[in-house]
């Protein structure tokens, strides 16, 4: 039974006190249930509606689910980004990048509590610990692409990420691109086609090494390359797959965690014809030799598919060898890059060699190679006749000297 009720213009909401004593208001948000406030004076409850009407107006108003940034942000991952992640690596690591990233700095709040500071704390957090401007990037645009959604869905009432800013861009360092010089080349070439004193390969497909270093292939395309996918006679082999270790999603509790999977390629441009050259051919041919009786180049001796962490293992071997540096395989490919622009070969031209979804990462990986070789070929006019030099004297030729 309510003892009074005072009417307040629509939209206004209502105050009123109930029969045990207790005042409550209520105001029913646009498209949204009907919010109760209760106290025991009229002007406390009248309070509670003034702020609430006003953070409506200020903010709009959504109703707030209860639910952690890592409950959220699973289920978006699971239930909508996934559609986007069509390769199971990509979807790793995106999933890697919550993990690791973002669950460890913001997982335990609730989305309804987060603000900008929050955010921006937490990118801020991240460059203290040394990340990556990419690495950073990644996490940031996970987490402000999923609460952009959950602003449209209603689930927050405001995106914390607005006015967040990520730090800046370092300039790339020309170290961070790392490729061997030609005294490299030839000393792992010569170690990875080397043999014992019976004739046999010290590395069995020792040669897939030279084949990566002359073609700039990434490991993942060789792994998945077939015999099928070649052609001796036209110099070439066609990119269609690319193999990789994924997350093992399988309900057995005995299997391994990671398993290999073949999938697309990195991009659409990936998928492309690969021309060889005669170092490439031959390195295929001797492959050929050793895997011709299976389906792929890169098969073990009893016909599987080898393993990343095998190639990795041998190149590793390799280095050591050398007495060079422990790089990635992925330097073979920054190598090929490195040979080919030195040759003075055209940059759209190993845009598509390497499979770049655009010219522009090309360049931008590349870049102080290729200024390098631009200086050189300036440098290279000088060569030509300079007609500022008197033929006779061999000095140049003085303005005054000049006869008009």
């Amino acid at each position: 039974m309510l003892i009074e009720k005072s009417r307040r213009d629509k939209g206004d909401g209502s105050v009123y006190q109930r029969a045990n004593g207790t005042w409550v208001s209520e105001y029913t948000p646009p498209n949204a249930k009907t919010k109760y406030f209760t106290g025991k004076t009229e002007a406390s409850v009248k309070k509670k509606l003034k702020e609430f009407k006003n953070g409506v107006i200020k903010n709009g108003y959504a109703e707030i689910k209860k639910i952690t940034v890592k409950q959220y942000m699973d289920d978006w991952l699971n239930t909508v980004k996934i559609n986007d992640l069509k390769k199971a690596s990509s979807f790793d690591r995106k999933e890697a990048t919550l993990e690791n990233q973002v669950y460890k700095h913001i997982g335990d709040f609730q989305i309804g509590t987060l603000v900008q500071n929050d955010i921006q704390k937490f990118i801020n957090d991240l460059a203290e610990e040394e990340y990556s401007f990419s690495t950073i990037k990644k996490a940031y645009e996970a987490v402000n692409g999923c609460f952009k959604l959950a602003v449209i869905k209603g689930d927050m009432i405001k995106n914390p990420c607005l006015g967040v800013t990520l730090p800046s861009v370092l300039e790339k360092d020309d170290d961070d691109i790392r490729f061997f010089v030609d005294e490299q080349i030839e000393q792992i070439c010569q170690e990875s086609l080397s043999k014992y004193g019976n004739g046999k390969m010290v590395y069995r497909l020792g040669h897939a090494i030279v084949f990566l270093m002359y073609t700039g292939l990434r490991r993942g395309e060789l792994l998945a390359l077939k015999w099928k996918d070649v052609d001796f006679e036209k110099k070439m082999i066609y990119i269609k797959k690319s193999s990789g270790m994924v997350k093992n999603r399988g309900k057995d509790a005995s299997a391994p965690k990671n398993i290999l999977k073949e999938d697309k390629p990195k991009t659409k441009t990936s998928i492309r014809k690969v021309s060889l050259n005669e170092i490439a051919v031959s390195a295929l041919q001797e492959l050929r030799k050793i895997n011709g009786d299976h389906e792929y180049v890169m098969s073990t001796e009893n016909g599987t598919v080898t393993l990343p962490r095998n190639i990795d293992r041998m190149f590793r071997n390799i280095l050591i060898r050398c007495k060079l540096e422990p790089w990635g395989v992925h330097t073979l490919r920054h190598t090929f890059a490195s040979m080919y622009i030195r040759q003075g070969g055209d940059i759209l031209i190993l845009s598509k060699l390497l499979g770049h979804a655009d010219i522009s990462i090309t360049y931008k990986t590349y870049i102080h190679l290729i200024d390098e070789q631009k200086e050189q070929a300036v440098s290279r006019l000088n060569d030509l006749y300079n007609p500022y030099m008197n033929p006779l004297a061999e000095d140049p030729i003085t303005v005054d000297a000049i006869k008009l």
